[in-house]
């Protein structure tokens, strides 16, 4: 019996990335890309779910942060995202 793993479009980046905040959204910004969990286009003049994470940036004399931004079709990726 053969096990075979959902396929997530864009993985986690890594131990180091905290997720500062998810949240729903009517309308973003215009343009479509692909969900991070299921690959499907999302139009993001529409509703979505957008995810924050954040890694500290200690290169350099000044602290900063780097951000990246995940988006997902429904909650439903979202919570699948988060188990894979």
């Amino acid at each position: 019996m053969s096990h075979t793993k959902r396929h997530v479009a864009r993985p986690r980046p890594g131990p180091d990335w905290v997720v500062q905040d998810v949240r729903p959204y009517a309308s973003w910004r215009e343009g479509i890309t692909e969900c991070a969990a299921c690959g499907a286009d999302v139009d993001l003049t529409g509703t979505h779910y957008g995810m924050e994470l954040l890694r500290p940036d200690d290169a350099g004399e000044k602290r900063s942060v780097e951000r990246e931004r995940f988006v997902f079709c429904s909650a439903r990726c979202v919570d699948i995202w988060r188990r894979d």
